[in-house]
């Protein structure tokens, strides 16, 4: 059941649609398309923006699915506590699964292929078949996976030894504390306030508990909750930065438009300049934003519904 709603606030028409997926905390766009994933619930939806029509509906994907990836004719479905990892039909029929015997860390796709990191620092790679192509084993146990300029690493937290480590390279000790979010080139250091440039291994202290960062292709925008300000960076310095009235969780950039969510006080707020800042409401906990050919869209989890704001 969907439902719709639209007002009037100022500059902006904001409407709201309810898509029936709560707590989804990983979100997989392509073609327009939004996958929501219920992982308490073990459903997933695959929603049109554009239309605000769910697709499909799934009412059961698995024990704990973390990631969902979608190859056109089929999806890869990474459930945690499986653990395993399942080639899925359009229709939900399973076609193949692979079995692990330790939980699923965290996966990535680098190349077409999709790497699994399994506790305890073993990995394996898949083509779309679910075809294993490659494995092995990191230094340690990261926490994280990432694919960067083609090549796959895994990120350390809380350890005195190293933070980074490629696949094939030695592990790396940077100085990092919890690098934790990868945006473009740069890897953030959530708690510990930096963000460390893959391109030029330059460092670049801001202030603890980041909690986004967002690229426009000249620009990355990195949130900080500590004391709720933005930074506008050229990858190398702060270009500038701004204080926002709420605590800021996450961060974009739509046209000329920052948009900025904080999902304890369900706000979204808006502005061009850091000067003249515009406060919305949203759902309960918003957590992610999608761009529109005239706006944004806001998807609440806590709520299950997407906001949307038409300038």
């Amino acid at each position: 059941m969907m439902l719709s709603i639209s007002q009037i606030a100022e500059a902006i028409t904001i409407e709201k649609t309810y898509v029936g997926i709560k707590y989804s905390f990983r979100n997989f766009r392509t073609n327009g398309e939004v996958i929501f994933i219920d992982p308490f619930g073990k459903k997933m939806a695959v929603y049109e923006l554009a239309t605000k029509q769910i697709m499909a509906f799934y009412n059961y994907i698995g024990n704990f699915v973390t990631s969902v990836y979608d190859f056109k004719n089929s999806y890869i479905i990474v459930d945690r506590t499986g653990p395993s990892i399942s080639k899925v039909s359009l229709a939900g029929e399973a076609l193949k699964t692979v079995k692990f015997e330790r939980r699923i860390q965290g996966s990535v796709i680098n190349d077409g292929k999709v790497y699994v990191l399994l506790e305890g620092g073993q990995f394996y790679a898949y083509d779309s078949e679910l075809k294993q192509v490659a494995s092995g084993k990191f230094a340690g146990s990261p926490a994280y996976i990432y694919a960067w300029n083609g090549k796959v690493f895994g990120t350390y937290i809380w350890n005195d030894s190293y933070d980074i480590e490629f696949i094939g390279e030695e592990p790396q000790d940077i100085g990092l504390t919890t690098p934790s979010i990868l945006n473009e080139n740069l890897l953030i250091d959530t708690r510990g306030g930096q963000v460390y440039n893959l391109e030029t291994k330059k460092v670049i202290k801001l202030s603890p508990y980041l909690s986004s960062a967002y690229f426009d292709g000249q620009s990355y925008f990195v949130s900080s909750m500590s004391n709720s300000t933005v930074y506008v960076l050229d990858g190398e310095k702060v270009l500038w930065s701004f204080r926002v009235p709420y605590t800021p969780t996450s961060v974009s950039k739509i046209g000329e438009n920052i948009v900025v969510l904080s999902s304890s006080n369900n706000k979204v707020m808006v502005t061009t300049d850091g000067k003249n800042i515009e406060t919305y409401p949203t759902g309960e906990y918003p957590i992610e934003i999608f761009k529109l050919n005239n706006g944004f869209a806001v998807y609440c989890s806590d709520s299950g519904e997407i906001y949307y704001y038409y300038f």
